[in-house]
């Protein structure tokens, strides 16, 4: 049994890209405890990160898969990234 800020961990660490065997090394806790922790809760699976700010969204089953979490970001990113010819994160232009 997983108290809550177990549980708060492994989906930031879940959602920040660790898999099952990392997360469950790192908490002390069983394999199978976090895949079935992660199984049990769909909106965890369906998680993306948005490629600019990085915030997280659902997927839509049968829908093209989506890399941003609106308009705003993806016009950002890919203005700053070929148009400006700077970095896509957004956190300022390369020194050169």
């Amino acid at each position: 049994m997983m108290d809550k800020f177990e549980r708060w961990e492994l989906e930031r660490m879940y959602r920040d890209g660790y898999g099952p065997t990392a997360i469950a090394d790192e908490l002390g806790v069983s394999i199978n405890t976090i895949k079935s922790y992660i199984r049990r809760h769909p909106s965890m699976k369906n998680a993306t990160h948005c490629l600019y700010c990085g915030k997280t969204f659902s997927q839509t089953k049968g829908c093209k898969v989506k890399k941003f979490c609106c308009d705003r970001c993806r016009s950002a990113y890919w203005n700053y990234k070929y148009r400006k010819g700077g970095n896509p994160d957004g956190k300022g232009r390369p020194q050169a």
